[in-house]
């Protein structure tokens, strides 16, 4: 009986124990939740974004200049008027057909362009006779990097081996890439879209900076080149709220609040104090009550 008694005493310790950690657990889940509100991005017209930004720092605001991967190509005079003295070339992408292409992501801080290619019309593993052309892979590398055939081929050779050595079943495998640590021809690449196109569409991300360029040539898309404008995040945080405006060069704003999810959060509160924000950043107040505001009650 003893023996059983203590078997009995050991199972409700241990259940115990479970149950007690669940309970601790359960208390972090929720002592961590978050309700929060966010908004699609808007452009302000006429918005000036270095003034905004000296007025909320003159207001007591934190502000954060957000930085990307890539890098400024110098001397474009005409991307520098356009998109600003600091906007950043983030990634440049080649058609080679409709379903085949070639991205190229920049990411200067290592000094490394990570080129991966696509193949929209695989439906196995990815294989050498999936990628484009040799003659017209070596051609874009040569254009976009400073390095001649010789070297453009030794890169697509290495590109080769990976994809015959590599296994499938690993995550990226269908979407083969290289490094490539050569210098980047920005102006080169740049003249030959524009030299070529004859249509080009603009699209952008309101508040995040993003901003793309497609070019085509008639029917035939050549590529794109995505930038990134200078962006910036303005932050108020006041008895365990905290509301952000994030801005970018071209006038586009956007906004989210969060708090913990236990807590009153009201979206007329929401939009009074970011009508506050708005006018002591020089941008009109009436933009608030406009913003398709989306709410979640939990992040879980």
């Amino acid at each position: 009986m003893n023996k059983l008694r203590w078997i009995a005493l050991a199972l409700v310790g241990v259940v115990i124990v479970v149950v007690a950690a669940y309970a601790v657990f359960a208390g972090v889940l929720i002592g961590s939740d978050v309700a929060s509100y966010s908004s699609d991005g808007v452009t302000v017209s006429d918005l000036a974004y270095e003034d905004a930004l000296d007025r909320a720092a003159a207001a007591g605001y934190t502000v954060e200049r957000v930085r990307s991967s890539g890098f400024h190509p110098e001397g474009i005079d005409e991307l520098d008027a356009e998109l600003g003295p600091e906007y950043e070339a983030f990634r440049v992408t080649f058609d080679q057909s409709e379903t085949k292409r070639l991205w190229a992501t920049f990411y200067a801080g290592g000094g490394v362009t990570v080129v991966t290619l696509f193949a929209d019309d695989n439906r196995g593993d990815f294989t050498v006779e999936d990628l484009p052309p040799d003659d017209w892979l070596v051609d874009r590398l040569t254009l976009l990097f400073e390095m001649d055939e010789a070297t453009a081929e030794a890169y697509l050779e290495e590109l080769k081996t990976d994809i015959r050595t590599g296994d499938p079943s690993e995550p990226g495998a269908s979407t083969p890439s290289i490094d490539v640590d050569e210098p980047v021809a920005f102006r080169a690449t740049y003249d030959e879209f524009t030299t070529r196109a004859t249509t080009v569409n603009t699209s952008s991300v309101p508040g995040s900076g993003g901003h793309m360029r497609e070019y085509s040539a008639g029917d035939e898309r050549l590529g794109s080149v995505e930038f990134v404008l200078s962006r910036a995040t303005v932050t108020h945080e006041a008895n365990g709220y905290t509301y952000r405006v994030h801005l970018d060069y071209h006038g586009g704003v956007a906004v989210d609040a969060q708090t913990r999810a236990f807590r009153s959060f009201e979206e007329a509160d929401v939009r009074a104090v970011f009508r506050t924000m708005f006018e002591e950043l020089g941008i009109p107040p009436e933009t608030a009550d406009h913003l398709p505001l989306e709410y979640r009650g939990s992040v879980w």
